[in-house]
């Protein structure tokens, strides 16, 4: 069989493409780092990483939502402790009222301040950042609490009408906003609702704040939330009737009710330290997943190198062989 010069031609055209496809593959892994570029290259590697990075994908959700609820719960906390601090500052007011030296004028004062502070505490409840109020559940877009006929509602309901330990008080309060961070998130197939327990619950409702019902104080009904219980104690203050004996059981149960503030900002900073514990294993398991990723998807630099130059100086011998690979035979001398 007689070897044509087609035939070397072809032959090395061949011999040269394929030299250059593997430079072509070894500059892409030389700047891009990575040992291949299509699954098909190294189809148990891909697998894997593809798991990898999908659990990668994963934990970067998880930390934006980690990173959303803290923020939320921070301006929670900021509010909290500008209700404490009015809190105290009532307490001082009618601390001042109660001294058996007062007038009537300077009683009057005292409750002009205290419904100041009562205004302010209603402002603070209904606080919102970022057009999202932080005290109302899953109610974010109106301002949960409003007064109607001197009573604090929340959320449309009477709060003085609300009985503690109630299925609705129940409900209410556990109307909040969750987030998933990671804890395995499982949800009802019937329903579509998430198992409290498998979600992240960020939000804290106001009426763990403010408190909700009635209590019969010497046979008087008095309001347990802090908003209506300020106004009565205002009230007494101006009352013609002012009787101090009256105004100590006021006094006496806006401090137990006031606990209320206090419990919430210990709940909202045990839910911060929980989330700052969940960032510190997310960095750790994002860090092994990275370097899982290296260990699959990584070429070794300093090998890609030398095999790029290596198959370069492969394919320039080839390219300059190829001005010589067809001899002169004696038939190109007949014509």
């Amino acid at each position: 069989m007689r070897i044509t010069n087609n035939m070397i031609t072809a032959k090395y055209i061949r011999s040269l493409g394929t030299l250059s496809y593997d430079l072509d593959r070894l500059n892409t892994q030389v700047a891009s780092g990575r040992s291949f570029m299509k699954s098909s290259e190294n189809t148990s590697a891909a697998v894997k990483a593809y798991r990898v990075r999908r659990d990668l994908s994963k934990a970067e959700s998880y930390q934006s939502n980690i990173d959303h609820a803290e923020s939320f719960l921070t301006n929670t906390e900021s509010s909290l402790f500008h209700m404490n601090e009015l809190v105290q500052t009532a307490k001082e007011r009618i601390s001042v009222g109660l001294n058996g030296t007062t007038t009537k004028n300077e009683r009057i004062i005292v409750a002009t301040e205290i419904r100041n502070l009562q205004n302010q505490l209603l402002q603070t409840l209904n606080t919102n950042a970022s057009e999202i109020h932080l005290f109302g559940g899953t109610n974010t877009d109106l301002p949960p609490f409003e007064v109607s006929g001197g009573k604090l509602l929340y959320n449309t309901i009477d709060l003085d009408t609300l009985v503690p330990g109630s299925a609705q008080e129940a409900e209410l309060l556990g109307d909040s906003l969750y987030v998933d961070i990671g804890l395995n998130a499982q949800f009802d197939p019937l329903t579509g609702q998430a198992d409290k327990s498998t979600v992240f619950e960020y939000s804290i409702p106001g009426l763990r704040i403010t408190g909700s019902g009635t209590t019969s104080i010497n046979g008087t009904d008095t309001s347990n939330n802090l908003y209506n219980l300020l106004g009565e104690i205002a009230t007494e203050f101006e009352s013609d009737t002012f009787s101090t004996t009256r105004m100590n059981d006021l006094f006496g149960h806006f401090s137990d009710v006031s606990v209320n503030v206090i419990n919430t900002l210990t709940i909202v900073g045990s839910k911060t330290s929980y989330l700052e514990f969940m960032t510190e294993r997310l960095e750790t398991r994002t860090l092994n997943l990275q370097e899982n990723q290296l260990a699959l998807e990584a070429a070794d630099p300093a090998k890609a190198i030398i095999h790029f130059e290596s198959q370069k100086m492969a394919y320039t011998a080839a390219l300059k062989m190829g001005t010589s690979i067809i001899q002169p035979s004696i038939f190109d001398y007949i014509m």
